[in-house]
């Protein structure tokens, strides 16, 4: 047997003895087990941004999403989300999708010149979020809470609501950061 082989099998060896004398070791609750609540600071890239003005692959954004369950207890199987975004605030509820992930969709409006007028809401940019619980915590009060989150924003496409043709675009991002004290 080679020295290579014969320190392999010796530092493997140690490894488990070690491992054997240490003890029982607490197991750390998972993502389906924590409640989604509170504001998460996020740190956000750019991996789409096709013909959407003042957006670029690989921008990289900062973002506050917020969340509130609609249960009283636990990891419920709803929770409202109100993300910030560059241009203003979106609202919607999030499905429970399996344990530890969420999804929904929503929409919102954007300004959009036609033939030199403004339509205030003359694009409508459905989008579709999913989250998914990374790290958790303790409360104080013994609840197991999200402590951390990853998170995907999708725009396939956008809709012209102006009389005018026009090519519109689509984005999307991947966020990721920690609950943020209160």
């Amino acid at each position: 047997m080679s020295r290579p082989a014969r320190a392999l099998i010796a530092v493997t060896a140690a490894s488990l003895a070690s491992a054997a004398t240490a003890g029982p070791v607490a197991a750390q609750p998972t993502g389906g087990e924590a409640r989604l609540e509170g504001t998460f600071q996020l740190t956000g890239r750019v991996t789409a941004a096709h013909d959407v003005r003042g957006e670029h692959v690989g921008e990289v954004v900062q973002r506050t999403w917020t969340f509130t369950p609609l249960c009283v207890t636990g990891p419920c199987a709803q929770v409202r989300l109100v993300r910030g975004r560059a241009a203003g605030t979106d609202s919607l509820i999030l499905s429970q999708t399996a344990p530890g992930h969420y999804a929904g969709s929503g929409r919102f409006f954007t300004p959009l010149k036609c033939a030199g007028k403004v339509y205030g809401a003359g694009e409508e940019v459905p989008f579709k979020i999913n989250v998914q619980i990374t790290a958790t915590s303790t409360a104080t009060d013994g609840t197991t809470v999200a402590s951390a989150i990853s998170a995907t924003y999708v725009n396939k496409s956008r809709l012209n609501l102006t009389p005018c043709v026009i090519v519109l675009g689509h984005d999307s991002a991947r966020y990721h950061g920690p609950a943020v004290a209160t």
